[in-house]
Order: structure tokens, then C-alpha cells, then sequence
């Protein structure tokens, strides 16, 4: 599937919420069903401004069968975030939020008759920023409550660590560990990114 990657603008972030939001809204075992892009795009940037931190909004783009590229996933990547594991001192990017348009909707809706899986994209996207920024390639995530179960063993087929529940955060993370916290290490970051290097 040939796909594109783009910064996020706030009319992306408008017309993924008038024509993907009201779709996904309806799908219950989506984690982000009530989200807003166009709250989360400004609050992203206002929010880690005030903590010193860089927001890096992204758009995956997809062809549809008639040819034509439409924005198929969305994240927001927070750069030099506390690394999860604090057994091993330093930064890595945390991925915020991310979201990959309903397969069955691109089908249906917007003629996109092999939706691709996009769950790997995103987070190569957050590893290959961390790996240019000299992190090499660490990343960590939250596993939003409302994805349940199904949230947590996505991620690990991504091949992600979870942290076990029993860890402690970095002081500067200032939530409790509830269990859905995922990261991966210098190892696993490169071994996920070689297995999208043929594709890039």
C-alpha cells in the first residue's frame, strides 16, 4: 500500500473530526470515538509548550483504488518525554494520540477497498523521529482506557514491552500506573523499524 506521511494542519485535524469522528463515534469498542482533533491539535502544543516539550503532529495518508491520497491515521508525538523505564535513564518520544481510520469505513465510505494496517506505521513514525533526534528510538505510549483489553494486545502484537503495573514512573509523569503504560527499548525500536524498511 503506498502510503505518505505529512504534518498535521488544523484543517487536517477538521476534516478527519466532520468525516471520519461521527463514523468512529458509532464504533463502541474504539478508544478514541469521542475524540476531537481539532481540540487535541491546540491543546497538544499549549500543553507541552508550558512543560518545554515539542509536539510533533503527523497524517498518514493512503491511496484510495480510484488513485487518490485521503488521511488514513493520525498521532501526536511528544519529543524528549521522561523514558518510561526508569531503570535506564534519559528521553525518548511518547506517542499522546493515535488513531487509524476504521478499516471497514475506508472500505464502504471512501473506496478504499485494501485498507492498509496502520498501527505499525504510527508507531514507526514516533521510533524513526526518536531515532533522528539521537534517542535511539525509544518510544513510549498510554493504551487509552476506553480500547479496553483489546488496546493492550494490539500493542503487543506491535511487538511493544509492557510495563508491569508494579513499576515505578519517572517523577516527572505525574499519573498513576495503571497498568497500560508500553515502551520499547534501543533493541526493540530497531528490530520494529527494520521490519518496515522495505516498505519505505
Amino acid at each position: 500500500m503506498d502510503i505518505r506521511v505529512t504534518d498535521m494542519t488544523a484543517r487536517d485535524a477538521l476534516w478527519w473530526d466532520m468525516r471520519l469522528g461521527p463514523k468512529h463515534a458509532s464504533i463502541a469498542a474504539r478508544a478514541d470515538r469521542l475524540w476531537s482533533w481539532s481540540v487535541l491539535l491546540p491543546m497538544c502544543h499549549l500543553v507541552q509548550r508550558a512543560k518545554r516539550r515539542y509536539c510533533r503532529p503527523l497524517v498518514i495518508w493512503a491511496r484510495t483504488d480510484k488513485g487518490r491520497f485521503m488521511r488514513a491515521g493520525m498521532s501526536i508525538v511528544i519529543e524528549d518525554y521522561p523514558y518510561l523505564d526508569v531503570e535506564h535513564s534519559g528521553e525518548s518520544n511518547f506517542v499522546w494520540f493515535m488513531s487509524a481510520a476504521d478499516s471497514r469505513v475506508l472500505a464502504a465510505e471512501f473506496g478504499m477497498s485494501h485498507p492498509p494496517a496502520l498501527a505499525r506505521v504510527l508507531l514507526d513514525n514516533a521510533i524513526v523521529l526518536s531515532q533522528n533526534a539521537g534517542l535511539e528510538g525509544r518510544i513510549g505510549l498510554h493504551a487509552a482506557p476506553p480500547g479496553g483489553d483489546g488496546l493492550l494486545v494490539m500493542y503487543g502484537r506491535c511487538g511493544l514491552t509492557r510495563l508491569p503495573a508494579s513499576a515505578a514512573l519517572p517523577p516527572s509523569v505525574r499519573r498513576r500506573n495503571d497498568g497500560r503504560f508500553f515502551y520499547a527499548d534501543e533493541r526493540v525500536a530497531e528490530s520494529l523499524a527494520a521490519g518496515l524498511d522495505a516498505s519505505r
